[in-house]
């Protein structure tokens, strides 16, 4: 008898135990052929405000061009439902200025941070540099932009780059800086200088000297500051004016003195803190529109002073700039014989376009006060649209 006569001729009783037998096997295999249910979705409601189109602006697939200033732009929009405020702009590199289009962004709008590279001092090579961006959303946020790039082989380079004296300098000392031109022809044609100018008034710069040899040629330049410095720590800039179209101005920032305290009076031995003015932001930022000078802007600072200081003068730089004073702020104008400290903005803008590659200017603020003459000084950015 075959298997198939075997089912024919098996009893119900059985048919019924053999499927009693083969319900453990068929009830796995219908689990393995059922799908597992899905997770259950999690939904997040408080994402980070600020979209950018990119976070990394790679363009180092292909040499950049000689030049002493490289920008880069990371655009923006607000896709939270509140203002986004920007606290912070943290660069990895000195060689970086970042700003940002604006300082508050309202919901839906859009914006950019602008990142220029100071290529002079760089290497040769692909770089990369970072800038971590802080906002408010209003919740604390930070998100980090890169910038990459293949820079050529060095073509200038200043030595120092940052002309740095803590504290008075001597009335003879000299500081020397150097600029090196590594471009391929120059080694026998130095740099072609038109003018030196320095800012403020008792920054003085000159040339030194200049000198040829088999891979480069060098022009030095002399720094020195007169006996009518103010008190405190200071910020000037010595901008070289040159014939070459690579290198229009070459700029050299400077900071002297220091903050510091003063000794205590004959029945103290405590020091005690020289009065001085403050600016909000430390740093301005003119921003020029090479087409169109009425849409060229600077920011506004908001000025803190002791309350018996006057302001006499404002001195620009370069001379295209304006800088004027507004009326006080509301917190000042209650009962101004009780506050020990006044605040005022000042306002920037341009009257005329700037020198093409000037990249840093300085304001500074002449005070009239019962221990002299008082000084602030403000350096600004320069972002070239």
């Amino acid at each position: 008898m075959n298997a198939t006569d075997q089912q024919r001729s098996a009893t119900p009783l059985q048919r019924g135990l053999l499927l009693l037998l083969l319900l453990p096997s068929l009830g796995s295999a219908l689990t393995t052929l059922i799908p597992a249910p899905a997770p259950a979705l999690q939904v997040v409601t408080e994402r980070p405000a600020l979209v950018f189109e990119t976070y990394l602006a790679d363009s180092s697939q292909y040499e950049a061009e000689s030049r002493p200033v490289i920008t880069e732009e990371f655009h923006f929009r607000n896709l939270g439902q509140n203002p986004v405020e920007i606290v912070e702009l943290k660069p990895s590199c000195g060689c970086l200025a970042p700003t940002s289009s604006a300082r508050i962004i309202a919901p839906g709008a859009t914006g950019r941070i602008t990142l220029p590279v100071r290529t002079a001092n760089e290497p040769a090579g692909i770089r990369e540099y970072v800038v971590n961006v802080r906002y408010q959303d209003p919740k604390p946020r930070e998100v980090t932009l890169t910038c990459r790039m293949l820079l050529p082989e060095k073509k200038l380079l200043i030595e120092p780059r940052v002309v740095m004296v803590m504290g008075q300098p001597a009335a003879d000392a000299r500081y020397e800086v150097s600029i090196s031109d590594f471009r391929e022809g120059r080694a026998q044609q130095p740099l072609q200088i038109a003018q030196v100018e320095a800012t403020p008034f008792f920054v003085k710069a000159s040339i030194a000297g200049q000198s040829t040899g088999e891979e480069l040629s060098q022009t030095r330049l002399n720094i020195q500051f007169t006996a009518d410095q103010p008190p405190g720590q200071h910020r000037g800039l010595v901008s070289v004016f040159t014939s070459d179209p690579d290198y229009p101005v070459i700029q050299i920032p400077v900071v002297v003195g220091s903050r510091g305290t003063a000794a205590g009076g004959s029945d103290s031995t405590q020091p005690t803190e020289i009065p001085r003015a403050r600016s909000a932001p430390e740093m301005g930022r003119v921003v020029v529109n090479r087409n169109d000078i009425s849409q060229s802007a600077g920011s506004d600072l908001q000025i803190t002073a002791p309350a018996d200081w006057m302001l006499s003068t404002i001195d620009c730089w370069p001379a295209q700039l304006y800088a004027n004073r507004s009326t006080p702020s509301s917190e000042n104008s209650g009962n101004p014989t009780d506050s020990t400290e006044q605040k005022f903005q000042i306002t920037i803008g341009l009257k005329d376009l700037p020198v093409t590659g000037i990249q840093q200017g300085v304001l500074t603020l002449n005070f009239t006060t019962p221990d002299g003459p008082r000084i602030l000084t403000v350096p600004l950015s320069f972002v070239w649209l």
